[in-house]
């Protein structure tokens, strides 16, 4: 009897365990499916609302695209599709009815934070720039309470396009080397990249072995042309040939592909308008609002066919002039004009201590200006500059500048050119230069033999040249925030080198300099002599400053969910 007892209650407790372990399962499958249906549903959501911020960028970039900054048209001008814009406030008209539209489209949630970026009310009335955040609610089925929020910031600006991108040129883009490139990358002609860094060393030409290329995972690589690699294997297949003082390709070496490091961009034909820069109307527009006269009047109009000569001639007398920078340091103040700064000594002038804050006032160099320090600490700039001459920058400086290097009035046919030696360039409160060079653009010897590391910016701005462009870091270690564009010259090549457009050669890894130079070669990424971040608060920052073009377009930024 006592052992039926014993049967039973092992029996009902072997019922039990497997009744408990059953409902377990059953829970946790409920529970899996739960979660899974819930997954399915936050995916979903996720991608609605993506979907409803890009159709809206999508559709906000073609309806912008019929804007055309002008100056006002006669009545009887019928003028097809292109809404004429002549000052911010018609811009705020349209946009007002084009947000409207969109929000009700789409149901995304259009908030403009224009403000939030020092870009004031009365600011506003002088600038087309417009910073907006697209975002997109997503709610709980059942409470209809928002539990997450999908949003992206876009930037309406009327700019030139090359400023959208890290790197690039309208004509060729040459990676040799280990660089490292967070942002997109524009060739209007053909990419060659290789995995071999070239270099100069007391007027020779020598080439190095190192890595390929790196670029961060959301870079783009648009490339209008073609796009080449070539392994350099040790030097059993060569990429260059060093002949006639240049490195030349060794086209039969080069495949039909793109090599990248640990880390490739997607690439694709860049299917938006590149919209360029006309340097010398620029620098006439600038000189124009330096003197007083907006943009589009009747003034303007008169005045904006001169050449540059004519006009900087012509407009001296709404200039306040100084013959000297530390008459001008000491007495900035005590106008409201922008300045002339000229000699009859010299036309050379040196800012090279100190600060220089010329609030909303141009400066315009007439002779070539250099910027560096004699004393043991930063010489810092604030403002925006037209350099009629040559532009030499080296030293420790702070800028808040747009900066614009067009050549000596009275050498019209030899385009200003710009050296940044042995430089760092931080920004002053945190914001950095615009550097336009007509000429030619050099940086060279920046921070010599460092193999300390430290990801620290140490070129804070955007470069440009009209010309073509080949920038060096082997010995130098070179760290951009910012960007670096090369519009390219058909009519000669890049310094060095058998193409025109934008070569950048780029060591990975430590040099030393015992006699002459000795590599320890890395593949790690931080061990990049070149590395560049582009920086899109350059649309913003800048302001007035920037390149004005006749054409409005949108910048996005990244997806952002919280």
């Amino acid at each position: 009897m006592n052992e039926k007892g014993y049967s039973l209650v092992v029996t009902l407790l072997i019922i039990t365990i497997f009744f408990i372990l059953g409902l377990t399962i059953l829970s946790v499958a409920i529970y899996q499916a739960r979660f899974t249906e819930v997954r399915v549903e936050d995916v979903e959501s996720l991608h609605e609302a993506t979907q409803a911020i890009e159709e809206t960028i999508a559709e906000m970039k073609v309806r912008i695209d019929d804007f055309e900054l002008s100056a006002p048209e006669p009545e009887n001008v019928a003028v097809p599709k292109s809404l004429l814009i002549n000052k911010p406030e018609d811009l705020d008209n349209q946009l007002d009815d084009l947000i409207g539209d969109l929000e009700q489209r789409y149901g995304v949630n259009i908030e403009d934070v224009t403000k939030d970026y020092g870009i004031d009310q009365e600011k506003r009335k002088k600038l087309f720039t417009r910073v907006y955040t697209i975002s997109y609610d997503i709610k709980d089925k059942d409470s209809q309470k928002t539990y997450k929020t999908v949003e992206r910031r876009v930037i309406l600006t009327n700019t030139p396009s090359f400023l959208k991108y890290a790197i690039g040129s309208t004509k060729d883009v040459i990676l040799n080397g280990g660089a490292y490139i967070d942002g997109n990358i524009y060739a209007g002609g053909n990419a060659y990249v290789t995995n071999v860094a070239n270099y100069i060393d007391n007027s020779k030409k020598y080439m190095e072995q190192t890595s390929f290329p790196t670029t961060s995972k959301t870079s783009v690589l648009f490339v209008n042309g073609s796009y080449y690699s070539c392994d350099h294997e040790n030097g059993a297949r060569t990429c260059y040939n060093i002949a006639d003082n240049y490195f030349q390709r060794l086209v039969a070496n080069y495949s039909n592909d793109v090599r990248f490091q640990s880390q490739a961009p997607s690439i694709q034909k860049e299917r938006e308008e590149f919209i360029d820069v006309d340097f010398e109307w620029t620098v006439k527009d600038k000189l124009l609002n330096a003197a007083g006269i907006e943009t589009f009047s009747q003034e303007y109009e008169t005045y904006i066919d001169k050449s540059i000569s004519q006009l900087f001639h012509e407009l001296q007398d709404r200039f306040a002039v100084f013959d000297s920078v530390s008459s001008l340091q000491e007495n900035i103040d005590s106008t409201n004009q922008s300045i002339i700064l000229q000699s009859e000594d010299s036309p050379l002038f040196f800012l090279d201590q100190g600060e220089l804050d010329l609030q909303e006032k141009w400066l315009i160099v007439n002779g070539d200006l250099f910027l560096g320090n004699s004393v043991d600490k930063s010489t810092k700039v604030r403002g925006n500059i037209i350099v009629l001459g040559n532009l030499t920058i080296s030293g420790d400086i702070e800028l808040d500048s747009t900066i614009y290097v067009f050549g000596r009035l009275d050498s019209p046919n030899v385009p200003g050119r710009t050296l940044i030696y042995n430089a760092n360039i931080a920004g002053w409160d945190d914001k950095e230069v615009v550097l336009l060079s007509k000429g030619r653009l050099e940086i060279a010897r920046i921070n010599e033999f460092e193999n300390n590391f430290s990801q620290t910016p140490n070129l804070k701005g955007y470069f440009y040249t009209e010309s073509n462009a080949t920038v060096y870091a082997v010995g130098s270690y070179i760290n951009i925030e910012g960007g670096l564009f090369a519009r390219g010259d058909t009519s000669s090549t890049a310094p060095d080198f058998d193409v025109s457009g934008l070569v950048i050669n780029a060591y990975r890894g430590q040099v030393d300099r015992p006699n002459r130079l000795s590599f320890t070669q890395s593949n790690d990424i931080e061990q990049s002599r070149f590395v560049i971040r582009h920086d899109k608060s350059v649309f913003i920052n800048r302001g007035e400053g920037l390149p004005f073009v006749k054409k409005l377009s949108l910048v996005v930024d990244k997806l952002i969910v919280k």
